[in-house]
């Protein structure tokens, strides 16, 4: 990835200057993110690659675990905007292929945990925690209006969610040493497609919601 994002070492003086180069660095530390991984990606880089001193930075985000938080906010906010939009009629298929589409989620969620574990300021968790809940009740109310399931069903087929997309992407993108290991048979029977294990398990996940038997 190259290029300066952010026009350069020009500071934003307006709301709308600064709302405009805050996204520019989500959109740039997005696509860092997925070249670089989490442990490896530095603030600094970050700079150098949206046109910013490391102190300009710092006024926008205080950490690299403060930054992915933010990146991951602004894909969670997309995903449920979409599912939002989704006609009934589209669940449960167009739930998991609007899921899929939002790739930034799929990867960021697989390793919010390890932001989360250091990096951060208690209130800053329970802020972060707060947006993830507020989020995940939109979603329940809208999965509650298609599938006529009770609040607490849904709210525990969304975690089941979360938890079976974690599963699949790290089942399906090992290290290079071991995605080399299973290259030929018989290993290669380890190998797994994200999308396809993915939605064979939200398959499972939502017939038991349907059915009421989730809990």
């Amino acid at each position: 990835m190259t290029g300066r994002l952010c026009g350069g070492r020009r500071r934003a003086r307006s709301a709308a200057d600064k709302a405009e180069r805050e996204q520019q660095i989500l959109t740039a530390a997005d696509a860092l993110f997925r070249e670089r991984g989490l442990d490896r990606l530095t603030l600094a880089e970050v700079a150098a690659h949206t046109g910013l001193t490391k102190a300009a930075l710092y006024r926008y985000f205080r950490s690299k675990e403060v930054l992915f938080l933010a990146v991951y906010r602004r894909a969670l906010d997309r995903l449920v905007a979409a599912i939002e939009a989704l006609p009934a009629q589209a669940f449960p298929g167009g739930f998991t292929d609007t899921l899929l589409a939002h790739d930034s989620y799929c990867r960021l969620t697989a390793i919010l945990h390890v932001a989360l574990e250091s990096g951060l300021s208690e209130q800053e968790a329970k802020d972060f925690k707060h947006h993830l809940l507020h989020q995940t009740r939109r979603l329940q109310a809208r999965i509650e209006s298609i599938s006529r399931q009770p609040p607490e069903a849904c709210f525990r087929y969304l975690m089941q969610c979360q938890q079976a997309l974690i599963g699949c992407w790290h089942l399906s993108h090992p290290s290079d040493t071991v995605a080399r290991a299973m290259a030929e048979p018989p290993l290669s029977a380890f190998r797994l497609d994200f999308a396809d294990t993915l939605r064979q398990h939200l398959a499972l996940l939502t017939d038991a919601l349907v059915n009421g038997r989730n809990g």
